[in-house]
């Protein structure tokens, strides 16, 4: 019988002085937040404390952004920030906070809304300079999921909180959120979600034309809403007893095949009748595709999905593909969630909780500040999780000598480094 001979690794373990990091890429997060002039807003609306022995609110909040960039999953990881001398160096960190600290500030229930005003600062910021005019706000609610006893049972029959979510598919950034216990409704918020998009994107001599979502939206006030503000609304419509006698009202020689977007024909077809409901300003049409029940229900020989709309600019069924696009909330959650950690839950308060899921949301839409407006091209579309791999799970050395703070990096990823550096410096003006 053959034995295996196993080959050891020989190598001796040193303790160094020298300021190392294994995270460098995360000071392209960092740089991006600098030059935005994130960390002047940080020092406007959070208040500093008046003790010798406090962490500056600059090093309280960047810390923990740059932790869920990095793949924290919890308060804990924030040590792996605290032992990382190098990066601390090169970002300006004065401390690092223990995680009881980050416990203490998210309790302070004032910085939900200092966060608010942060997070509106930055979108405003990534907004101007995508130098895009017409926007589409996709809405969507997801579960935080917990076990523990005390948590209320949400729609989804689990037990955690509910958390609504709007997104600005143009740049994938989020621009509203609102994190609620277990039991809200999932459309409870949407509408103020709609009239705060509609104002922040008015300041800036933007438009929203566009709102996508699905059932939770169908809502009067919603769609007298859109009107007023001519909005094109795309909302998945409730099969109330009204919709399912105007569905029935369409006569088979109005049924068309509907096409994929890439010119095939489907399975389902489509039609449209007019519609309204009460408390409506207008009435609006309803797009109802159909396709058969392979299981030949003896009742229904088809299923239905309806689609309420005011868009009277494009054809029928570009409408129903443009609606199908709202998919892709599902992706921005579970990126937020599974991506920056936020599906982890840090407290047993709601309102703290609110504060570290806003947290994650700003660690999010940093990132995307970084591959929208920096990177582009083929960075634009990756993850933060390939972003790890790629950029951010970098080693360097980083060396004080003359007066000078240097990084010394290994040639494979130096030319990539000065060049992104480069870019963020070029593209991004600091405005304070």
């Amino acid at each position: 019988m053959n034995k295996i001979h196993q080959q050891e690794l020989n190598f001796n373990i040193k303790i160094t002085s020298d300021c190392i990091t294994s995270k460098t890429g995360l000071i392209h997060f960092f740089d991006t937040a600098l030059k935005l002039g994130l960390l002047e807003e940080i020092k406007r609306i959070f208040p500093a404390s008046r003790s010798n022995n406090h962490i500056l609110p600059k090093d309280m909040i960047m810390s923990t952004v740059l932790m869920l960039c990095g793949g924290g999953r919890s308060m804990e990881d924030i040590r792996q920030i605290a032992f990382d001398n190098g990066l601390r160096r090169l970002c300006g960190f004065k401390r690092i906070p223990s995680p009881d600290s980050i416990a203490n500030w998210l309790n302070v229930k004032e910085n939900l809304s200092r966060l608010s005003v942060l997070s509106n600062y930055l979108n405003k910021k990534i907004i101007n300079k995508s130098k895009i005019n017409d926007f589409t706000l996709d809405t969507d609610a997801t579960i935080i999921e917990n076990k523990k006893l005390g948590y209320e049972m949400t729609y989804k029959g689990i037990t955690g909180h509910s958390v609504l979510l709007s997104f600005l598919p143009e740049l994938d950034l989020c621009v509203a959120d609102d994190y609620r216990a277990g039991a809200t409704h999932a459309g409870q918020g949407i509408i103020k979600h709609i009239e705060t998009v509609h104002t922040l994107l008015a300041g800036l001599n933007k438009k929203l034309k566009y709102f996508r979502s699905d059932s939770a939206a169908y809502q009067c006030d919603i769609t007298n809403f859109c009107f007023k503000k001519d909005i094109i609304f795309t909302i998945t419509a409730d099969q109330d007893s009204a919709v399912k006698d105007a569905i029935k009202s369409i006569q088979n020689n109005e049924w068309k095949p509907l096409y994929d977007k890439d010119g095939f024909r489907t399975e389902r077809e489509y039609a449209a009748t007019v519609h309204t409901m009460n408390n409506s300003d207008e009435s609006f049409t309803l797009i109802v595709q159909r396709w058969q029940d392979k299981q030949q229900n003896l009742f229904d020989a088809y299923h239905h999905y309806v689609i309420a709309t005011n868009d009277y600019e494009r054809t029928t069924n570009d409408i129903i593909l443009f609606h199908n696009n709202r998919g892709n909330s599902e992706n921005y959650n579970k990126e937020i969630k599974s991506g920056f950690g936020m599906e982890h839950v840090p407290s047993s308060s709601l309102s703290a909780n609110a504060v570290y899921f806003r947290l994650g949301v700003l660690a999010y839409n940093l990132t995307i500040a970084l591959k929208k407006l920096v990177l582009k091209d083929s960075w634009a579309k990756k993850t933060i999780s390939t972003l790890r791999w790629q950029l951010i799970f970098i080693a360097g050395k980083v060396v004080y000598h003359g007066r000078q703070l240097s990084l010394k990096l290994n040639k494979s990823f130096c030319e990539q480094f000065k060049e992104m550096r480069t870019l963020i410096h070029s593209t991004l003006v600091l405005q304070t």
